[in-house]
């Protein structure tokens, strides 16, 4: 598998575990406000090439950290387009670590594979915007079908799941939030995180972030359909 970066270390990224963080180069989507263009466009991702990861690196260094490692969390920019994602994941679980998958919806069909291989324990999916909407967030055309299959086979799953949504003032509001989290209505954890601006991927992305007020109204609106809400600024 492509390995662009690897975090050795993290008490936050995986919940409740001590883990190392993955990353994968590459996104099917164009969001403005993502602060990671170095991973996502062409001419940038031509560098990242040149220098990856060996997989076998990777897997000595994880070696050396079994009793201090409880997971490995494997983020994107969007793993799924990794043709060898599965191989990958098994070769991680057979070691006995925890695995945590952060993606987009991309491929549902290898979601599926995942969860009934039960190559994963915990994912956290990004959900951008009303579907109707989704193209102002991502700068991509959806298929709804497979958003939504992609979010049911995560929420009829046996593993610990979250969703979650980037916030952004001119693209979501009351309204927005509210139809988000009709989607994903008593599901077990949802995020709401405020856009910070650096490195866009986009540079004239200069929109503000939401106050502290304002991030407390939305999770209120959510609270009345999900378990558990919380906020990251």
């Amino acid at each position: 598998m492509q390995i662009s970066w690897i975090n050795n270390f993290s008490l936050i990224e995986y919940p409740g575990e001590i883990s190392c963080i993955v990353f994968t180069p590459g996104c099917n989507l164009r969001c403005g406000y993502c602060h990671n263009s170095e991973f996502v466009l062409a001419e940038k991702l031509k560098d990242i090439y040149n220098n990856l990861i060996n997989e076998k690196s990777f897997f000595n260094f994880l070696e050396k950290r079994k009793g201090l490692l409880t997971g490995v969390s494997i983020c994107g920019w969007e793993p799924t387009m990794q043709k060898d994602l599965i191989k990958f994941c098994e070769k991680v679980k057979s070691m006995w670590f925890l695995l945590k998958l952060d993606t987009n919806w991309r491929s549902p069909n290898i979601i599926n594979e995942l969860l009934e291989k039960w190559l994963v324990d915990y994912i956290a999916m990004d959900i951008k915007n009303e579907i109707w909407k989704f193209s102002i967030s991502a700068w991509v055309l959806i298929d709804e079908k497979s958003y939504i299959k992609c979010i049911d086979s995560i929420m009829n799953s046996d593993i610990d799941y979250e969703f979650r949504t980037t916030v952004i003032k001119w693209i979501h509001n009351k309204n927005s939030i509210e139809n988000i989290v009709k989607y994903i209505k008593w599901s077990k954890n949802y995020s709401i995180q405020n856009f910070k601006w650096w490195n866009t991927l986009d540079e004239k992305f200069v929109w503000k972030s939401f106050s502290e007020k304002e991030l407390e109204e939305f999770k209120n609106i959510a609270e009345k359909y999900i378990q558990n809400v919380n906020i990251r600024n």
